[in-house]
Parts: C-alpha cells; sequence; structure tokens
C-alpha cells in the first residue's frame, strides 16, 4: 500500500508581509490520517490551507490507482519499493519542462518531498498565487500516526526563492543508523 499525504499552503501576492508568513508557518508540516481510510492499493490525504480562510485545514480523502495524479505524482515501480516522480504542474516558476525523479521508497519507508511554487490563471484572468507542498509517502499499510511516528528515509527538497533572488535545491537520501 502507497499512503500520500500532501498538505498544501496556498496565498495570493497580498499575502506576501510578514504577517501572513508567521500565520503560514504556523500551518502544521504532518497530520495524523484520518481513521477511516479505503483499503487501496494507493490512498491519498490531500490538505489545503488558503489564506481566504484563514489558513484553516481542508482535508480530502483519495484513493485508487490515479490519486497520485492529483497531487501531481507520478508512481512507478522499482527494484524493492516504490518509484516516486514529480507530475505535470503548470507553474510559472519554476518551471519544469520534465518530470523529476524523487526518490523510491522500500517497503516499511517513509519519504518526504517539499516543493514551492508561482501559479498564474489564465490571460482572461490574470491573477496570481503561491503554494508551498510537504508531501510524505509511505510504502507501508496505512493507520492515523503513520507520518507521526516514523521519520522519513528520503528527502527530496526543491524550494526556490519564489520572490525573486537566487533559489537553491536540495536533494538528499537519509540513511537511518543501524
Amino acid at each position: 500500500m502507497v499512503v500520500i499525504q500532501r498538505i498544501r499552503v496556498v496565498w495570493g501576492p497580498q499575502e506576501r508581509g510578514a504577517a501572513h508568513a508567521d500565520l503560514r508557518r504556523a500551518v502544521p508540516g504532518v497530520l495524523r490520517l484520518p481513521e477511516s481510510l479505503p483499503d487501496d492499493a494507493v490512498v491519498v490525504h490531500d490538505v489545503v490551507a488558503r489564506s481566504g480562510t484563514g489558513y484553516r485545514l481542508d482535508e480530502h480523502v483519495l484513493s485508487g490507482a490515479r490519486a497520485a495524479d492529483a497531487v501531481s505524482l507520478e508512481l512507478g515501480t522499482a527494484d524493492g519499493g516504490v518509484a516516486v516522480r514529480t507530475g505535470r504542474l503548470t507553474a510559472v516558476y519554476p518551471w519544469q519542462q520534465y518530470q523529476r525523479r524523487l526518490f523510491t521508497v522500500a517497503a516499511g519507508e517513509t519519504a518526504l518531498y517539499r516543493a514551492n511554487f508561482r501559479f498564474r490563471g489564465c490571460m482572461c484572468a490574470a491573477n496570481s498565487w503561491y503554494e508551498d507542498w510537504t508531501v510524505r509517502v509511505a510504502n507501508a499499510p496505512a493507520h492515523s500516526d503513520l507520518f507521526i511516528e516514523r521519520s522519513p528515509r528520503h528527502l527530496a527538497d526543491h524550494r526556490v526563492h519564489l520572490y525573486g533572488g537566487r533559489g537553491h535545491a536540495r536533494s538528499a537520501a537519509k540513511r537511518s543508523a543501524a
């Protein structure tokens, strides 16, 4: 079973200041999974906190073979685990021309993907917004404390400076001391 939890924080250009930055930082980076989850091969706990609602958490559960697509991830099989890649995005920054391999999650492992983006609406309504993602992936049976009790073995940190300046992308595999 593959379990994914994406916590997505969304804000507009008018909320770029320090007061809203403090509110965004208060959004938790990990949550308990809902008690009742579908018994499916892929389960997604998708959480969004929008500035327009005071960063109140809005939670949804998706499941099925294409559930990872809904959170812009692609899953595949790899030697001894599940290969996780970025899916297609319409972000204007950072622009992704191709999919990116994030990590391979072996049975019993968890992983963490961090990213942020700037999006723009269509030309008829050229509004823009920002998103910060914390995505946890487990190749393990689902239970409510899955991501709370397990530290990620793999990390892919693709956050950039959204407001200008030089960005930095980090990607590392964390190994537990045995």
